[in-house]
Protein backbone atom coordinates (compact mmCIF):
# COMPACT_ATOMS: atom_id res chain seq x y z
CA UNK A 1 0.00 0.00 0.00
CA UNK A 2 1.25 3.56 -0.74
CA UNK A 3 0.97 6.06 2.05
CA UNK A 4 -1.90 8.16 2.38
CA UNK A 5 -4.15 5.90 -0.09
CA UNK A 6 -7.70 5.57 0.91
CA UNK A 7 -8.56 2.54 2.14
CA UNK A 8 -12.29 1.18 3.27
CA UNK A 9 -13.21 -1.86 5.47
CA UNK A 10 -16.94 -2.96 5.53
CA UNK A 11 -18.36 -3.22 9.53
CA UNK A 12 -20.68 -5.64 11.05
CA UNK A 13 -23.66 -2.76 10.77
CA UNK A 14 -23.11 -1.75 7.04
CA UNK A 15 -21.14 0.73 7.56
CA UNK A 16 -17.92 1.76 6.02
CA UNK A 17 -15.20 3.00 6.97
CA UNK A 18 -12.34 4.52 5.23
CA UNK A 19 -8.34 5.02 6.87
CA UNK A 20 -5.17 6.00 5.55
CA UNK A 21 -1.40 5.36 6.81
CA UNK A 22 2.05 6.80 7.29
CA UNK A 23 4.89 6.33 8.94
CA UNK A 24 6.94 3.18 9.22
CA UNK A 25 4.95 0.43 8.05
CA UNK A 26 6.68 -2.08 10.35
CA UNK A 27 6.41 0.62 13.66
CA UNK A 28 4.46 0.75 16.50
CA UNK A 29 0.33 1.23 16.03
CA UNK A 30 -0.85 4.14 16.46
CA UNK A 31 -4.49 4.92 15.93
CA UNK A 32 -4.83 9.09 14.99
CA UNK A 33 -8.40 10.46 15.50
CA UNK A 34 -8.34 13.43 13.03
CA UNK A 35 -9.34 17.14 13.47
CA UNK A 36 -12.35 19.03 12.93
CA UNK A 37 -12.79 20.36 9.86
CA UNK A 38 -10.39 17.82 8.70
CA UNK A 39 -10.41 14.62 7.64
CA UNK A 40 -8.10 11.38 8.09
CA UNK A 41 -5.23 12.86 6.04
CA UNK A 42 -4.59 15.59 8.64
CA UNK A 43 -1.76 13.79 9.91
CA UNK A 44 0.14 13.37 6.49
CA UNK A 45 2.72 16.01 7.14
CA UNK A 46 3.15 13.45 9.91
CA UNK A 47 4.45 10.98 7.48
CA UNK A 48 8.57 11.30 7.99
CA UNK A 49 8.24 12.11 11.82
CA UNK A 50 6.44 8.94 12.40
CA UNK A 51 9.15 7.01 10.18
CA UNK A 52 11.62 8.69 12.34
CA UNK A 53 9.35 8.29 15.73
CA UNK A 54 9.57 4.03 14.60
CA UNK A 55 5.23 4.47 14.05
CA UNK A 56 2.71 3.11 11.56
CA UNK A 57 0.35 5.98 11.99
CA UNK A 58 -3.29 4.71 11.10
CA UNK A 59 -6.01 7.43 10.41
CA UNK A 60 -9.48 6.70 9.70
CA UNK A 61 -12.31 8.74 8.55
CA UNK A 62 -14.99 9.52 11.33
CA UNK A 63 -18.53 8.40 10.23
CA UNK A 64 -20.15 11.25 7.63
CA UNK A 65 -16.02 12.21 6.90
CA UNK A 66 -14.81 11.78 3.23
CA UNK A 67 -15.71 8.18 2.75
CA UNK A 68 -17.03 6.88 5.70
CA UNK A 69 -20.94 6.02 6.15
CA UNK A 70 -22.67 8.83 8.38
CA UNK A 71 -23.61 7.28 11.21
CA UNK A 72 -26.95 9.44 12.94
CA UNK A 73 -27.23 9.89 16.29
CA UNK A 74 -23.89 8.88 17.07
CA UNK A 75 -21.66 9.88 20.63
CA UNK A 76 -17.82 10.36 21.04
CA UNK A 77 -17.67 6.95 23.11
CA UNK A 78 -19.20 4.83 20.36
CA UNK A 79 -16.30 5.76 18.01
CA UNK A 80 -14.58 2.61 20.64
CA UNK A 81 -16.14 0.42 18.31
CA UNK A 82 -14.70 1.65 15.33
CA UNK A 83 -10.95 1.79 16.75
CA UNK A 84 -11.38 -1.97 17.52
CA UNK A 85 -12.59 -2.66 14.01
CA UNK A 86 -9.85 -0.97 12.03
CA UNK A 87 -7.53 -2.89 14.79
CA UNK A 88 -9.15 -5.55 14.03
CA UNK A 89 -9.16 -5.41 10.12
CA UNK A 90 -5.13 -4.81 10.38
CA UNK A 91 -4.35 -7.48 13.17
CA UNK A 92 -3.19 -5.66 15.47
CA UNK A 93 -3.69 -7.01 18.83
CA UNK A 94 -3.04 -3.50 21.08
CA UNK A 95 -1.98 0.23 19.99
CA UNK A 96 -1.27 3.64 21.54
CA UNK A 97 -4.17 6.74 20.35
CA UNK A 98 -3.47 10.41 19.32
CA UNK A 99 -6.23 13.03 19.27
CA UNK A 100 -5.85 16.55 17.81
CA UNK A 101 -8.59 18.77 19.08
CA UNK A 102 -11.85 17.50 18.35
CA UNK A 103 -9.97 13.97 17.84
CA UNK A 104 -9.08 14.11 21.34
CA UNK A 105 -12.05 13.04 22.91
CA UNK A 106 -12.13 10.41 20.17
CA UNK A 107 -8.80 9.28 21.49
CA UNK A 108 -10.09 9.18 25.13
CA UNK A 109 -13.07 7.02 24.29
CA UNK A 110 -10.91 4.50 22.69
CA UNK A 111 -8.86 4.28 25.10
CA UNK A 112 -11.71 4.30 27.93
CA UNK A 113 -13.93 1.61 25.82
CA UNK A 114 -10.65 -0.90 24.69
CA UNK A 115 -9.80 -1.15 28.05
CA UNK A 116 -5.36 -2.60 28.05
CA UNK A 117 -6.00 -2.99 24.10
CA UNK A 118 -5.18 0.71 24.42
CA UNK A 119 -1.53 0.94 25.51
CA UNK A 120 -1.02 4.95 25.55
CA UNK A 121 -2.68 8.29 24.57
CA UNK A 122 -1.82 11.32 23.61
CA UNK A 123 -4.30 14.57 23.55
CA UNK A 124 -3.17 17.46 21.37
CA UNK A 125 -5.21 20.69 22.16
CA UNK A 126 -8.26 18.38 23.11
CA UNK A 127 -11.61 19.55 24.25
CA UNK A 128 -13.83 19.19 27.76
CA UNK A 129 -17.07 17.59 27.25
CA UNK A 130 -19.22 20.43 25.29
CA UNK A 131 -23.00 19.05 26.30
CA UNK A 132 -21.99 21.81 29.70
CA UNK A 133 -23.25 25.34 28.90
CA UNK A 134 -20.64 27.28 30.77
CA UNK A 135 -18.04 24.88 29.11
CA UNK A 136 -19.02 25.55 25.01
CA UNK A 137 -19.50 29.34 26.39
CA UNK A 138 -15.78 29.07 26.54
CA UNK A 139 -15.00 27.50 23.34
CA UNK A 140 -13.92 29.70 20.05
CA UNK A 141 -16.79 31.87 18.77
CA UNK A 142 -16.19 29.99 15.46
CA UNK A 143 -16.72 26.42 17.19
CA UNK A 144 -19.64 27.75 18.96
CA UNK A 145 -21.26 29.01 16.08
CA UNK A 146 -20.60 26.33 14.28
CA UNK A 147 -22.49 24.21 17.09
CA UNK A 148 -25.74 26.36 16.74
CA UNK A 149 -25.72 25.97 13.18
CA UNK A 150 -25.70 22.05 13.53
CA UNK A 151 -28.44 22.27 16.03
CA UNK A 152 -30.84 24.76 14.50
CA UNK A 153 -29.54 25.67 10.97
CA UNK A 154 -27.87 22.52 9.44
CA UNK A 155 -28.26 23.51 6.02
CA UNK A 156 -26.48 26.50 6.56
CA UNK A 157 -23.46 24.49 8.28
CA UNK A 158 -23.61 22.33 5.15
CA UNK A 159 -23.47 25.44 2.83
CA UNK A 160 -20.35 26.15 5.11
CA UNK A 161 -18.33 23.47 4.95
CA UNK A 162 -18.95 23.35 0.93
CA UNK A 163 -17.64 26.71 0.85
CA UNK A 164 -14.68 25.28 2.97
CA UNK A 165 -13.70 21.87 1.03
CA UNK A 166 -14.25 24.04 -2.46
CA UNK A 167 -11.61 27.03 -1.21
CA UNK A 168 -9.41 24.17 0.16
CA UNK A 169 -10.02 22.32 -3.28
CA UNK A 170 -9.13 25.14 -5.37
CA UNK A 171 -6.60 27.76 -3.62
CA UNK A 172 -4.82 25.64 -1.11
CA UNK A 173 -2.33 28.93 -0.53
CA UNK A 174 -5.80 30.94 -0.08
CA UNK A 175 -7.59 28.36 2.71
CA UNK A 176 -4.06 28.21 4.54
CA UNK A 177 -3.71 31.82 4.89
CA UNK A 178 -7.86 31.46 6.42
CA UNK A 179 -7.36 28.78 8.28
CA UNK A 180 -4.22 30.16 10.21
CA UNK A 181 -5.53 34.09 10.85
CA UNK A 182 -5.26 35.38 14.20
CA UNK A 183 -2.59 32.13 15.12
CA UNK A 184 0.75 33.07 16.57
CA UNK A 185 3.43 33.09 13.71
CA UNK A 186 4.63 29.64 14.58
CA UNK A 187 0.87 28.57 13.40
CA UNK A 188 0.65 30.41 10.92
CA UNK A 189 4.15 29.23 9.29
CA UNK A 190 3.10 25.59 9.91
CA UNK A 191 0.08 25.57 8.35
CA UNK A 192 1.33 27.78 5.42
CA UNK A 193 3.87 25.27 4.99
CA UNK A 194 1.86 22.08 4.78
CA UNK A 195 -1.01 24.22 2.78
CA UNK A 196 -1.40 21.13 -0.15
CA UNK A 197 -1.33 18.25 2.29
CA UNK A 198 -3.94 20.12 4.88
CA UNK A 199 -5.81 21.47 2.02
CA UNK A 200 -6.64 18.44 0.61
CA UNK A 201 -7.67 17.08 4.14
CA UNK A 202 -10.18 20.15 4.68
CA UNK A 203 -11.60 18.91 0.67
CA UNK A 204 -12.50 15.36 1.94
CA UNK A 205 -14.10 16.57 4.87
CA UNK A 206 -16.47 18.46 2.80
CA UNK A 207 -17.18 15.17 0.73
CA UNK A 208 -20.30 14.37 2.65
CA UNK A 209 -22.69 17.74 3.41
CA UNK A 210 -24.12 16.28 6.34
CA UNK A 211 -20.67 15.23 7.62
CA UNK A 212 -19.88 18.16 9.00
CA UNK A 213 -23.20 18.68 10.70
CA UNK A 214 -23.29 15.55 12.73
CA UNK A 215 -19.65 16.44 14.10
CA UNK A 216 -20.50 19.27 15.90
CA UNK A 217 -23.99 17.56 17.17
CA UNK A 218 -21.63 14.56 18.26
CA UNK A 219 -18.75 16.37 20.06
CA UNK A 220 -21.79 18.55 21.51
CA UNK A 221 -23.53 15.24 23.20
CA UNK A 222 -22.64 13.63 26.23
CA UNK A 223 -19.92 11.45 25.49
CA UNK A 224 -20.88 8.17 26.58
CA UNK A 225 -17.52 7.97 29.06
CA UNK A 226 -15.96 9.71 31.85
CA UNK A 227 -12.34 10.56 32.22
CA UNK A 228 -11.95 7.95 35.22
CA UNK A 229 -12.37 5.30 32.44
CA UNK A 230 -9.20 5.85 30.60
CA UNK A 231 -6.75 3.85 32.68
CA UNK A 232 -3.82 4.13 30.19
CA UNK A 233 -1.25 6.31 30.27
CA UNK A 234 -1.93 9.88 28.79
CA UNK A 235 0.11 12.71 27.49
CA UNK A 236 -2.24 16.18 27.24
CA UNK A 237 0.19 18.25 24.67
CA UNK A 238 -0.99 22.53 25.03
CA UNK A 239 0.27 25.55 23.06
CA UNK A 240 -0.01 28.03 25.68
CA UNK A 241 -1.19 30.65 23.19
CA UNK A 242 -3.78 28.27 21.22
CA UNK A 243 -6.25 30.92 20.01
CA UNK A 244 -9.05 27.92 19.20
CA UNK A 245 -8.87 25.99 22.72
CA UNK A 246 -8.60 27.75 26.08
CA UNK A 247 -5.35 26.40 28.00
CA UNK A 248 -6.78 25.89 30.55
CA UNK A 249 -8.50 23.22 29.93
CA UNK A 250 -5.36 20.68 29.14
CA UNK A 251 -5.44 21.18 33.09
CA UNK A 252 -8.73 20.71 33.79
CA UNK A 253 -8.20 17.31 31.16
CA UNK A 254 -5.09 16.18 33.40
CA UNK A 255 -7.00 16.34 36.61
CA UNK A 256 -9.53 14.69 35.81
CA UNK A 257 -8.03 12.07 34.15
CA UNK A 258 -6.29 8.42 36.60
CA UNK A 259 -2.95 8.00 34.95
CA UNK A 260 -1.85 11.86 33.01
CA UNK A 261 1.00 14.52 32.26
CA UNK A 262 1.00 17.85 31.03
CA UNK A 263 2.88 19.21 28.34
CA UNK A 264 2.24 23.00 27.94
CA UNK A 265 4.57 24.38 25.17
CA UNK A 266 5.06 28.30 25.48
CA UNK A 267 4.77 30.30 22.75
CA UNK A 268 2.82 27.15 20.89
CA UNK A 269 -0.73 27.27 19.55
CA UNK A 270 -3.10 25.36 18.03
CA UNK A 271 -1.26 23.70 15.52
CA UNK A 272 1.84 22.55 17.77
CA UNK A 273 1.66 19.01 16.10
CA UNK A 274 2.82 19.92 12.73
CA UNK A 275 6.13 21.16 14.53
CA UNK A 276 6.19 18.37 17.50
CA UNK A 277 4.62 15.63 16.06
CA UNK A 278 8.05 13.26 16.30
CA UNK A 279 8.45 14.20 19.64
CA UNK A 280 4.88 13.80 20.64
CA UNK A 281 4.81 10.46 18.85
CA UNK A 282 7.97 9.51 20.02
CA UNK A 283 7.22 10.37 23.96
CA UNK A 284 3.85 8.33 23.06
CA UNK A 285 5.26 5.03 22.28
CA UNK A 286 8.08 5.84 25.49
CA UNK A 287 4.91 5.64 27.64
CA UNK A 288 3.57 2.36 26.70
CA UNK A 289 3.60 0.02 29.64
CA UNK A 290 6.15 -2.83 29.57
CA UNK A 291 7.38 -1.29 26.00
CA UNK A 292 9.11 -3.65 24.16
Amino acid sequence: MSTGARQSLSLLDDRVLTWVEYGDPDGVVVVNHHGGLLSATDVAPLDAAARAAGVRLVSYDRPGIAGSTLLPDRRTGDGAADTAAVLDHLGVESACVLGWSMGGQYALASAAGLGPRIRAAAVVAGCLPLDDAATLAELNAMDRRFTVLASHHHVALEDVAELWGGLARFSPRSWARIASDGEVEVDVEAVRAHADELAESAHDMAEQRAGIVEEYLAWARPWGFTLDQVGCPVHVWQGSDDHLVPPSWAQRLTDGLPSASLRVLDGEGHFLLLNHGERVLSDLVAAMPENT
